[in-house]
């Protein structure tokens, strides 16, 4: 039999080595970010590969969407910066500020759902008013038609005036200057070079272009503060907001070995995961982490991560939680002999593995999938094989039979 247990192990490893490099997490695995004191950093994290990249976040005051066919301009909200639309009047007005009655002008907010929607689109009445500008049919440029005033995170004023996007080049063309005109400054900023990240930003402090990001398809989440909205009132707040097209959903009391993360749609939004799954307790003086609650995150390969957090640290701004691969969307496209059939899947206590088909089976085998085999059986016969899985670790195996050159393979979820 040693022939079969061999072609087995060959099959196994032939469809695993399209995984090679995506560590797999079949038990739960225990992790953490910093965000620094007073929650100073971004940390940009991938369930794959752990952490991307950290930046300081206080460098940066407002970001510009790379998208060629986009308009969205956001501002560093978690560093306590404050836009306000001039309500006076239009670009006419940018020669002579009056700021009398700022305190009452309504601060305008990144949306806490779109990436794109940022706070200069905030007034955006629909195409072809974008907020900011108006979209020139003839030659699809976004043309500035409003004067902002930026409060940065120093306490001091700017105002602010987007003259133009030439949406063909990807550039945009802006200015800025203090409240009396004085220190203008005129900007060109080209996002063409920056088009694989999301942002491209800059400092008014610094007139300084600045890429921040690691690529944006290297990343599923963004540990960092920023300005959340409840109830209509902005509040800052720490969290982590999803990457462009990382859907996720969240579960509410549910046990540690929930993971029928199919059981409720996900949402594609920016902040799935958000800041609410911890509570500060006046008493203790300290964050409190609920562990019943659980987010499932599907990454750009499709596979699906659980995601727990356990603790919340103000002091250094660290998040430990605890992660774990629960679907793999490779395995999905095995092609899948079903002349072996094999139940319950997903399982708990025990499989059956019915070989009751046309062909005679020897060998049957299941491994997880880095091709370690877990169990083997020679099933020289017809009929349902039981067998107990009580004592495997959650996730994804495969079970294979053998017999010559026929090899049937089924994917099994042991939850």
């Amino acid at each position: 039999m040693k022939q079969f247990y061999q072609i087995a192990l060959v099959i196994v490893f032939t469809i695993t080595a399209s995984f090679a490099n995506a560590n797999f997490l079949l038990e739960t695995e225990k992790d953490s970010v910093s965000l620094g004191a007073g929650y100073a950093n971004d940390v940009y994290y991938s369930f794959e590969n752990g952490e991307i990249h950290t930046v300081e976040r206080g460098n940066w005051d407002i970001g510009f969407y790379t998208l060629t066919w986009s308009a969205g301009i956001i501002t560093n909200g978690g560093i306590g910066v404050e836009l306000y639309l001039y309500p006076i009047f239009d670009t006419v007005g940018w020669t002579m500020i009056d700021t009398a009655g700022l305190s009452t002008w309504p601060v305008l907010y990144n949306s806490t759902t779109d990436w794109e929607d940022g706070a200069f689109t905030r007034n955006a009445t629909g195409h072809p008013d974008y907020g900011w500008g108006l979209y020139n049919n003839i030659t699809h440029d976004v043309v500035g038609d409003s004067i902002y005033i930026l409060k940065l995170a120093d306490g001091s004023f700017k105002k602010f005036w987007i003259t133009k996007k030439v949406s063909i080049q990807n550039t945009y063309y802006f200015k800025y200057a203090n409240l009396d005109g004085s220190d203008e400054v005129n900007q060109v900023l080209d996002c063409s070079d920056y088009v694989d990240k999301n942002f491209v930003y800059f400092s008014l402090s610094d007139a300084t272009v600045l890429d921040r990001e690691p690529n944006s398809d290297t990343w599923d989440i963004l540990f960092t503060k920023y300005m959340g909205i409840n109830n209509d009132v902005p509040y800052p707040v720490t969290g982590a907001l999803n990457n462009i097209d990382i859907p996720a959903n969240r579960f509410d009391e549910v046990g540690p070995d929930f993971e029928d993360y199919m059981s409720a749609p996900m949402d594609s939004t920016k902040s799935p995961i958000g800041y609410d799954w911890k509570e500060f307790d006046l008493n203790t003086f300290s964050y409190v982490v609920e562990d019943s609650i659980a987010f499932f995150v599907s990454n750009f390969q499709k596979d699906v991560y659980k995601l727990v957090f356990s603790v919340f640290d103000y002091n250094d701004g660290k998040i430990v939680f605890s992660k774990s691969l629960v679907h793999i969307s490779a395995v999905d496209e095995l092609a899948i002999d079903n002349s072996v059939l094999v139940y319950p899947n997903p399982a708990t206590d025990f499989i059956q593995v019915d070989l009751s088909g046309e062909l005679n089976w020897e060998m049957l085998t299941i491994t997880d999938l880095s091709g370690k085999l877990i169990y083997s059986q020679e099933v020289n016969l017809k009929g349902v094989v039981t067998i107990p899985v009580d004592k495997l670790n959650s996730g994804v195996y495969l079970v294979t039979t053998t017999t010559g050159q026929n090899i049937a393979v089924q994917k099994l979820i042991i939850q």
